[in-house]
């Protein structure tokens, strides 16, 4: 049972979120705590989505209990800015190796009990964090040759913090591109693509797993994560043909999702809740890792959580 439940998980916790977000001996224990208590099967250090942007210089605002977001975007006129996004020292960098930090503190702590994720941002969502999401995608269009060397540098520096991951006992590494669905797949193919394949093979060579979370329908996008040899494939509700997503998967591959994070797991009925869990473990054959298809929302009732949990325990005996 996996999940993305950030939110869910420091409300349970009783801390602020802008302490989940820094401290990571806070967020791990936390988590641990929700782990033995909701019976979730893996850890995920991670928690918002600007960790690599502050280190490529981009000022971020910390809530007390919300989600960070940019001062504003490091990224203002692409000719004057774009050469921001470089080569980064990433042992200087305290929120980077934060996370690192995590991936130790679940290894020391808990051992092989569970499986430990980490996580990067992929390279289009990287890019969108720095420079904004309208006008990433519209400079896909305008900085062709610009854009695929700014995806080396971000791929590149992704490479060497899942080296510091994996060292540190991560045992899968889970990528971030969240934006990709919102792009054709012939352009994804074309312009994104090659990356995510680079990602994939760097930690195969590691020997750790990879993971792949793309928000939205990514119905066109996953086949061919499948054939790339990724192992683990997100899917969030608004994939709607998973019956055939399962018949591409090949050995040492699984689906992950895919509940509805708000209709059905924040704002669901119990018996909702087991409907839909027994759906996807029927869709899905032993096949798939069971969580919500994306971040589950602050306000998720507790016994929500424990009717998810109770389901997935009566209908995968």
């Amino acid at each position: 049972m996996s999940q993305y439940s950030w939110f869910t998980v420091y409300e349970y916790a009783k801390i602020p979120f802008r302490e989940y977000c820094l401290d990571y001996r806070s967020q791990c224990n936390a988590m641990i705590k929700f782990a033995e208590d909701f019976g979730v099967d893996w850890f995920h250090p991670s928690g918002f989505a600007y960790c690599e942007a502050g280190a490529y210089g981009m000022d971020i605002v910390y809530p007390e209990d919300d989600c960070p977001y940019p001062e504003k975007h490091l990224i203002l006129d692409f000719e004057r800015d774009y050469k921001k996004i470089r080569s980064l020292n990433i042992k200087e960098n305290d929120a980077m190796m934060n996370r690192v930090r995590g991936v130790k503190h679940y290894k020391d702590t808990v051992g092989e009990a569970y499986f430990i994720a980490g996580h990067v941002e992929g390279p289009l969502a990287e890019y969108t964090d720095l420079r904004g999401v309208s006008e990433g995608l519209i400079d896909l269009l305008d900085y062709e040759d610009e854009l695929s060397e700014i995806f080396q540098i971000i791929v590149d520096n992704s490479k060497r913090w899942i080296d510091l991951q994996a060292e540190s006992g991560a045992d899968c590494i889970s990528i971030g591109d969240a934006i990709c669905s919102q792009i054709s797949e012939s352009m994804y193919l074309e312009r994104i693509f090659p990356y995510h394949v680079q990602l994939i093979e760097h930690a195969n060579k590691l020997g750790i797993y990879t993971k792949f979370h793309i928000c939205g329908d990514s119905s066109r996008i996953l086949p061919h994560l499948i054939e790339a040899g990724a192992n683990i494939l997100d899917i969030d509700s608004l994939v709607k043909d998973v019956p055939s997503l399962i018949k591409r998967l090949g050995k040492g591959q699984v689906l992950c999702g895919n509940l509805d994070p708000a209709a059905v797991l924040r704002f669901g009925t119990p018996q909702m809740i087991e409907d839909e869990v027994k759906k996807i473990i029927d869709d899905t054959k032993g096949k798939c890792m069971i969580g919500g298809g994306c971040e589950i929302p602050k306000g998720t009732p507790v016994e929500n959580m424990h009717k998810f949990l109770e389901a997935v325990k009566k209908y995968s005996d």
